[in-house]
């Protein structure tokens, strides 16, 4: 609602206008607009330009800004919205009153009449953007922290659960193969003697197990499930997977006969199970070794991108960086996603904050990984460059439209569904860059873009 105007009382319940004299509170009241929102109307609409200046005089709104789960609540005071000297073009988020709200805008056009009809007003407006620009450069590496933080537990966790979950299972299967065999090597030294014994575990050292197709290993549980039936045993079937993964064929087991120590015929089924529960706790020892080795290198994957226990900055090797950070997203490296690595052998060592540098990394492979939709070439490049050493994160997605490619770097923008993205990852990285004294920029086409991270070697003087 416009139309009347507020009086010089309420005015003054703005901090920065308290102490102004009537003459140029007067001024406000002649060149400004005074409105009074309802609870629940729209101050601004995201993505409208940014054209006035909002002194609240009474009541309480909120901005809320794309994937930020918290609004920014502005309250009776505020002087916010353009000021004077800012280079915002657009509002960034859409403001809405939480309670009635009264307010007086200053419009652009009227920014340097004001300043020059009330001077002490400029150093207090520029004091509150400063401000502003503080606390928003605070909250804006927080969030794309939090952000960074969420990629990296969400990647981490996922990677973290194959190798538990499978060491898990593993060791459930241990204790009851464990069993099995007490039991098989019981009843197979009731029969034979040690020398026969002996002979087994030594033919057992020849199975290796073998690389085949799923058709082909399938044929092969066949034929031997078939064999171990004429041999009288009643879990052929469930123990020809055994066999089979651990590399043996109907030859192998007719070679049983064979031994020159010499198995009668009425031991077989046993000789069979005592054999098939050793395969299977070796196989299942070997599956938690693996497990647990997966869960090492994770673990210590993950200490190093952090770069916990160490200087912030020291000598980085940058492919370590780059091959860490790809770690924390092998998960999505599985689904369809072909790797490219070019790494300079001799790439000399940066003197850099490699945590801050592993997340310009993150925020680049997330974003090319984005981009192909769990389908493409991630192409990643480390080499020198004269002075400088360049790193190169490519993707063979649809590529950036020319019309966006300006404003990727702007803070907020963002091409993703809201909640997906905040428009800080790039900002943040360009930020992390330019603070290392080096340069960001992208090249895109369809099929390749790239992203191209240029430090100087030696940081200059």
């Amino acid at each position: 609602m416009t139309g009347s105007k507020p009086s010089l009382e309420l005015l003054r319940s703005v901090p920065v206008l308290a102490d102004l004299e009537d003459s140029a509170l007067e001024w406000f009241l002649e060149h400004g607009e005074y409105r009074e929102y309802a609870a629940g109307e729209t101050l601004v609409e995201q993505g409208s330009p940014a054209d006035r200046m909002v002194f609240v005089l009474a009541g309480r709104f909120e901005f809320h800004f794309p994937g930020q789960a918290e609004p920014l609540r502005v309250e009776a005071g505020a002087v916010t919205g353009l000021l004077p000297f800012s280079r915002m073009t657009q509002f960034t988020g859409s403001a809405r009153a939480s309670e009635p709200v009264k307010a007086l805008l200053v419009y652009k056009p009227e920014f340097m009449p004001m300043l020059s009809a009330i001077p002490e007003l400029g150093p207090r407006l520029v004091g509150i953007l400063t401000d502003r620009v503080r606390v928003w450069s605070q909250s804006e590496l927080r969030q794309e922290k939090l952000m960074s933080l969420g990629k990296l537990s969400a990647g981490l966790a996922h990677e973290l659960n194959n190798p538990a979950s499978a060491a898990k299972r593993s060791a459930a299967g241990l204790l009851e193969s464990f069993g099995d065999l007490e039991r098989a090597a019981a009843r197979v030294g009731e029969k034979l003697g040690a020398g026969v014994l002996e002979g087994l575990l030594d033919y057992l050292q020849t199975l290796q197990p073998r690389p085949m197709s799923a058709m082909a290993r399938a044929d092969l549980e066949e034929e031997i499930g078939g064999w171990l039936e004429t041999q009288g045993n009643p879990k052929a079937w469930e123990w020809a997977s055994t066999w089979a993964d651990a590399g043996a064929s109907v030859a192998w087991l007719e070679g049983l006969h064979t031994l020159k120590t010499g198995i009668p015929k009425e031991a077989m089924p046993e000789v069979l199970g005592w054999l098939e529960a050793s395969i299977r706790v070796r196989g299942l020892v070997g599956v938690v070794q693996d497990s647990t080795e997966r869960i090492s290198g994770l673990v210590k994957a993950i200490k190093s991108y952090t770069y916990m226990d160490q200087m912030p900055k020291q000598e980085i090797d940058v492919r370590e960086g780059l091959d860490n950070t790809l770690a924390i997203f092998g998960y999505k490296l599985k689904k369809g996603i072909a790797l490219e690595r070019d790494y300079d052998p001799n790439l000399p060592k940066l003197e850099a904050n490699g945590a801050e540098l592993n997340q310009v990394w993150t925020n680049l492979i997330d974003n090319a990984l984005d981009a192909m939709n769990g389908s493409g070439t991630l192409r990643v490049r480390a080499v020198r460059e004269g002075d400088s050493l360049l790193v190169e994160i490519g993707d063979s997605g649809p590529g950036i439209p020319p019309e966006v490619v300006g404003k990727i770097f702007d803070p907020f923008f963002t091409t993703k569904e809201v909640g997906k993205g905040t428009g800080l990852g790039l900002e943040t990285a360009r930020r992390i860059v330019e603070a290392h004294k080096g340069s960001i920029r992208v090249e895109s086409k369809p099929g390749d873009t790239r992203f191209q991270v240029r430090l100087p070697l030696s940081p200059p003087a």
